[in-house]
């Protein structure tokens, strides 16, 4: 298989993928009032997005997989997947909890931060209850790359029990503390990235072949939150999401959209730095005015492109020019 032609989907899919996230990441606590209808797309976008990301980075993840034989490799391997993701992890959460502080007596700032020693300890153990919260998907994804190799040696062969593993962990109470429960919240999608990869070729002539009647189940998927409890509705339509939108970034107009491409390429850095700025923001325009009722319909736009278009700006013109923190958001 070609490799070039194998991941441009990807790609366009990968910049589809932050896109959703920033939107989700608009509104981060507090809705403004009288605008239900976003409330209601962030419900429905929330049980998607996050399981096709990690679809498409347990895909990437098997693609790029190098084998390893022995606790060398292993260690190797982690040591270098930890290295590329734990200091953008830690300088920016860094960032968020030092930028809340210090803005926070002269704009409003969303989940204002406690004390240094909570906020390390959190950082470190939970996540998902630090300033930086919004980055806990790093956090999960760093633990993904320490699992899946010693998965991948022990049971290379066994899709299988792979898939079962992880559809059964999917409903286990698990704690937050090392985020213990997202992990088992997405592994199924990460193993489902994983095992694609096998049958890549035959996944992909599927899709084609039935595109328009994957992307119609996916839709219907939406069904059932009526019916099921919201986990089981979140793994039902996730599970159908993941060959529904590489559907659409294979084929059809959302195929043809370059903007994909593009955010596709900056996916990290828009990751890493796109709660920031969107905070910075709305901070300055809630000086100026309220977001609630009508108003909001016209700084809805305003904060989801500086949430996609300013980490771009600031990667492509700023961090450009300094080596450290261009590598380390690449």
């Amino acid at each position: 298989m070609d490799k070039k032609s194998r991941l441009i989907d990807i790609d366009k899919a990968k910049g589809f993928a932050i896109f959703l996230v920033v939107l989700g990441h608009v509104v981060a606590t507090d809705m403004p009032a009288d605008n239900e209808w976003y409330a209601v797309l962030k419900f429905y976008i929330y049980k998607f997005h996050m399981p096709f990301f990690m679809f498409i980075s347990g895909l990437i993840m098997a693609y790029t997989f190098p084998g390893i034989s022995n606790s060398a490799d292993y260690f190797g391997y982690v040591f270098r997947r930890l290295r590329r993701l734990a200091p953008g992890y830690i300088l920016f959460g860094t960032l968020i909890y030092v930028g809340k502080l210090a803005s926070s007596n002269v704009m409003h700032v969303d989940g204002l931060p406690g004390d240094v020693y909570t906020e390390i300890f959190n950082l470190l153990l939970v996540p998902s209850q630090s300033a930086g919260g919004s980055l806990w998907f790093i956090y999960v994804l760093m633990e993904m790359y320490i699992v899946f190799p010693l998965v991948l040696m022990a049971s290379p062969q066994r899709s299988i029990i792979i898939l079962l593993v992880g559809l059964v962990i999917e409903f286990v109470p698990a704690p937050n503390v090392f985020m213990l429960d997202r992990f088992c919240e997405y592994f199924l999608f990460f193993a489902v990235g994983v095992v694609v990869v096998r049958s890549y070729e035959k996944y992909l002539n599927i899709i084609d072949r039935y595109g328009y009647f994957i992307v119609l189940i996916f839709a219907l998927s939406f069904a059932t939150v009526s019916f099921f409890s919201p986990l089981v509705s979140k793994v039902i339509i996730g599970m159908f999401s993941l060959p529904g939108l590489q559907a659409l970034m294979r084929n059809g107009f959302m195929a043809k959209i370059p903007i994909w491409d593009v955010f596709g390429k900056y996916t990290y850095s828009i990751y890493l730095m796109n709660t920031i700025l969107i905070g910075l923001a709305k901070g300055v325009l809630l000086m100026f005015v309220t977001w609630d009722g009508a108003n909001f319909l016209m700084i809805f736009p305003v904060l989801l492109l500086v949430g996609v278009f300013g980490p771009i700006f600031v990667k492509k013109f700023i961090f450009n020019r300094v080596s450290f923190l261009d590598k380390l958001t690449s």
